[in-house]
């Protein structure tokens, strides 16, 4: 393994002094490490497009070149750019690409897709390509002079485990009364007769186990375990196609912020049966607690703005009374303040579904409203 410091020490000495990311699990220790020291400029964008038009920015105004980092799924995010914006106009870009879903590792079935294929894609792209080894400081050398003379994005690609463990210092946690058990738990406990999509990581991971534990875990759940910022594309067109039905979307600040545009939809369609709960902890809860862009977003003036009637609540007792309104009075989005405090993992199980049996049992609960 390899220390943050060592790490941030080689990617200085390549004249790189920013990094521009979407966070991953595997960059946790990395990020807290330069949070923590600042030893290079941190940029969190909302999405991974988002991050490769910030990093040309900063290359055309600076003519340095920006590390990026993201997770391997969201590279996926980044091509229309790629192609379109860093080829055509010669923009060099840095990436280093977590490998979740490596081949032969366990993990989250999300990753199955993008796993194996991950050096296949940026074969496709032709982004060039190394695995970050015991040699990582070549690796590094060799990335960034490549390209900055070729002109082209070019890619290390981090497995897990790689960088070694750091305790953060200075994290800082929201001291809201809530936390995400207890607001979703108030949430199943105020809707009846209503189905759920649930954004990725711990909001689906909560709902499953609240469910479960009230014996209504019996398909009314659309669970996310990936597509990051989609929970509320899904909810919106499942709300105008089954108008007897009550749709609750349980978002996160973060995975609403990754796709904002998809709240147009709601002042165009006006679906009002649709409830959009969006849980702000003003961090990424399920990749270590790295900081979101809400703590400086004002989600009350955006749900204005998108045609939504507009809700606050910070307790148990709140959120039951805005929801009873939010029910009768669509389109709605309620904004809820929460800790970042979550179950222990031995408390929690994950969602024990495939992706495909989620869909299914959706399916099938549905039908009931048509």
């Amino acid at each position: 393994m390899v220390k943050s410091k060592d790490f941030v020490d080689e990617i200085k000495k390549q004249g790189i002094d920013s990094v521009i990311e979407v966070p991953c699990s595997i960059f946790k220790d990395l990020i807290a490490y330069i949070i923590d020291t600042k030893e290079l400029e941190l940029i969190n964008p909302v999405n991974e497009a988002v991050v490769m038009a910030n990093a040309a920015g900063k290359y055309l105004a600076t003519g340095k070149l920006p590390l990026i980092l993201m997770q391997n799924s969201g590279l996926n995010n980044t091509l229309n750019a790629l192609t379109s914006l860093n080829i055509q106009y010669k923009i060099p870009a840095l990436y280093i690409i977590s490998w979740r879903g490596e081949p032969g590792k366990a993990d989250a079935e999300e990753h199955n897709f993008m796993g194996p294929n991950l050096e296949k894609i940026l074969e496709t792209y032709k982004i060039p390509f190394k695995i970050l080894g015991e040699n990582y400081s070549s690796d590094i050398k060799w990335a960034v002079s490549n390209a900055m003379q070729s002109h082209i994005p070019t890619a290390l690609i981090m497995k897990k485990g790689f960088i070694e463990k750091y305790l953060p210092q200075n994290q800082k946690k929201e001291k809201f009364g809530l936390d995400r058990w207890q607001a979703i738990e108030s949430i199943v406990d105020n809707t009846e007769n209503t189905v759920y999509v649930s954004t990725n990581g711990f909001p689906s991971r909560v709902l499953f186990n609240i469910l479960k534990s009230r014996n209504k875990e019996d398909g009314r759940a659309f669970y996310m375990v990936g597509s990051m910022g989609h929970a509320l594309g899904i909810g919106e067109s499942l709300a105008k196609e089954i108008p007897k039905a009550k749709v609750i979307v349980i978002d996160g600040d973060g995975s609403a912020l990754m796709h904002l545009g998809s709240m147009a939809a709601i002042a165009e369609e006006k679906p009002d049966n649709l409830v959009h709960i969006i849980l702000d902890n003003k961090v990424y809860g399920s990749t270590g607690g790295q900081p979101t862009l809400s703590k400086s977003i004002d989600f009350m003036k955006i749900a204005q703005g998108f045609g939504y009637h507009s809700y606050e609540a910070d307790t148990k007792e709140k959120i039951a009374n805005c929801i009873g309104k939010a029910l009768k009075n669509g389109p709605a989005m309620i904004h809820i303040e929460i800790n970042s405090l979550e179950k222990p993992e031995n408390e929690m199980e994950r969602v024990n579904y495939s992706c495909e049996e989620i869909k299914q049992r959706f399916e099938n609960h549905i039908k009931k409203f048509k």
